[in-house]
């Protein structure tokens, strides 16, 4: 099961400590503290935190000033029900591999798993969503032409793909909505409740810099 989320640059700090579980009061209830040690990283090692790299990556590209931009985009992946638990690391590591591919090594700001919790276990993969910069030359952040429809539609199936390709067979689940025409799972609510604490905390960093009064 894999959902997507788009981030304005106003979000992306609190968004990474979020995962990171460096905020001392998360939002999020389903965290248990004590398993928080079991969470672990996937994203490549750079000597610097999260956040100071994704500031250096975007440095480079071309951006729009506009405060609704949105800078950074973020898949959760969710371990299937009917994946055994001793797949899980090899799952959430083709997970990983599949997405750097897609989107770039470079362009990957935090990769994590999280075992901490209520739920199955889960990969939030933050990414800087890039193309070449056709007007400008070079390349710019562009969320729409990265996340587009032909984008959405084939991501489940390339995912599914890519994984049974490598001896990992599971079902991945495509997150389709009842308005698209399908029935809402136990784990696509799971991922609405992620996102929802997501916006929540999109909107208590905005409050919390005076935007609103």
């Amino acid at each position: 099961m894999a959902s997507v989320k788009k981030f304005t640059q106003s979000a992306v700090v609190n968004m990474l400590r979020h995962n990171a579980r460096t905020i001392e009061n998360p939002s999020n209830e389903d965290i248990d503290a004590d398993k928080s040690n079991l969470n672990y990283a996937l994203s490549p090692y750079r000597g610097q935190s999260d956040y100071d790299y994704f500031m250096e990556r975007k440095s480079q590209l071309y951006c729009y000033g506009r405060n609704d931009v949105k800078v950074m985009a973020g898949w959760i992946i969710t371990a299937p029900k009917d994946l055994d638990k001793d797949q899980y690391e090899t799952f959430f590591k083709l997970s990983y591999d599949f997405l750097e591919e897609r989107y770039g090594r470079e362009n990957v700001i935090q990769a994590v798993v999280h075992n901490d919790e209520s739920g199955q276990p889960h990969l939030h993969f933050n990414f800087i969503p890039v193309v070449v910069d056709k007007k400008h030359g070079g390349e710019k952040i562009c969320c729409n032409d990265v996340l587009n429809r032909k984008e959405l539609r084939s991501f489940h199936p390339d995912l599914n793909h890519y994984l049974k390709e490598s001896g990992v067979d599971c079902s991945i689940m495509s997150g389709i909505t009842r308005e698209q025409g399908g029935n809402k799972t136990v784990l696509q609510l799971k991922q609405e409740r992620e996102l929802e604490i997501e916006r929540k905390i999109e909107v208590e960093h905005q409050y919390s810099r005076g935007r609103w009064q």
